[in-house]
């Protein structure tokens, strides 16, 4: 069925909640599992307006900080046939560049995390969870942090 599944990781405590499961999935269905990192752009905030800064020695400490946080996630995921990818942002937004790798790849499910925002939190701080449900052609499987999912079962 998912022959090819694509984990998005980006280090933080909430993205690593999603490894677990997509390993656990991958190992149902005797799947490749790619491990998708991508290096962010360096952004300097002036006067309420971010900047692309193109530093070459920020740049390289962004790679060594994505280089750790795949050695990382390759340990949770503990599943031998997992692939790493690591990959640049350029002017793409993540969920541009996400979408790019889905379809380069050619997987067929997307495990990501979410943070399960809703009301005025989502709206000024958007999702990309959400903007990669629009732009893919392939089921999305969002993991919540367990306080998020438990408060949204208990609301009526």
């Amino acid at each position: 069925m998912f022959d090819h599944i694509l984990v998005t990781t980006d280090g933080s405590a909430l993205s690593t909640l999603a490894l677990p499961v997509a390993a656990d999935l991958a190992r149902t269905y005797d799947s490749r599992l790619t491990l998708l990192y991508i290096v962010p752009r360096f952004l300097l905030p002036t006067d309420g307006v971010a900047y692309t800064y193109n530093s070459p020695a920020e740049h390289a400490q962004l790679i060594a900080e994505g280089q750790r946080i795949l050695v990382d996630a390759q340990q949770i995921l503990d599943y031998p046939r997992a692939e790493v990818s690591r990959v640049q942002c350029g002017d793409l937004k993540t969920e541009q560049v996400i979408a790019r790798e889905v379809q380069r790849s050619g997987a067929k499910l997307v495990v990501m995390s979410t943070h399960g925002r809703s009301g005025l939190a989502h709206l000024f701080l958007g999702s990309v969870a959400e903007a990669v449900l629009r732009l893919v052609h392939v089921p999305v499987l969002l993991v919540q942090q367990p306080s998020v999912a438990a408060d949204a079962a208990q609301t009526p």
